[in-house]
């Protein structure tokens, strides 16, 4: 689960993503995926992050925090031609087009969640 620091919950539905495979595939290929859904990735150590749309079939929004969970950058991209760069990034999560919006999320926010749950990449 993802929370704003005030306890409002962002997405209950989420998959962690660790391993250098699962990131590049990221949500590519997908038809769709739930409202409160938003898969996290998490990075060793933190470095500059490129994210694409290519594959991809509906917008997202992209959301890039630092270490101390804190929002760094949000960005929206459209399917096919998105493409997002930022440095100094420790944990990214994407989620459905408008999530940023609908939650309030804006730069300085602290996001809490649990960073060593369980991940798809433990059950490849």
């Amino acid at each position: 689960m993802i929370l704003k620091d005030d306890g409002t919950r962002i997405a209950s539905n989420t998959e962690c993503v660790r391993s250098a495979i699962y990131m590049m595939r990221g949500l590519m290929f997908r038809r769709s995926i739930p409202d409160d859904y938003a898969m996290v990735f998490v990075f060793p150590k933190p470095k500059r992050v490129s994210v694409h749309t290519l594959f991809m079939r509906f917008p997202i929004d992209v959301i890039f925090l630092n270490g101390d969970k804190r929002i760094i950058d949000i960005t929206r991209l459209d399917p096919w031609i998105g493409y997002r760069c930022v440095k100094d990034v420790s944990y990214m999560l994407e989620a459905n087009s408008g999530t940023a919006y609908r939650h309030g999320l804006v730069k300085g926010m602290k996001l809490v969640f649990d960073a060593v749950a369980t991940s798809i990449s433990d059950h490849a």
